[in-house]
């Protein structure tokens, strides 16, 4: 993974990236991105991702967790 992204990218910047990609208003944008980190968030917990991020291209990508790479590793 590279080294200049952003973990964990915080719900202002997935609001305008969702804003650019969907063109949503900024309310839209703004209630979409609250759905889209609570899901990450529960995704966080349940152990599934480490974080979230914005790649070089500017896609939202998640971090998986070590637990998920090793059981897609054993598939």
């Amino acid at each position: 993974m590279s080294d200049n992204i952003s973990q964990s990218a915080p719900i202002e910047s997935i609001a305008a990236y969702l804003k650019q990609v969907h063109g949503y208003d900024q309310a839209r944008a703004w209630q979409e991105a609250e759905t889209v980190v609570a899901e990450f968030k529960k995704m966080q917990r349940l152990g599934y991702i480490q974080g979230w991020y914005f790649d070089e291209q500017g896609h939202l990508d998640l971090i998986p967790s070590d637990d998920v790479l090793h059981r897609l590793g054993n598939k």
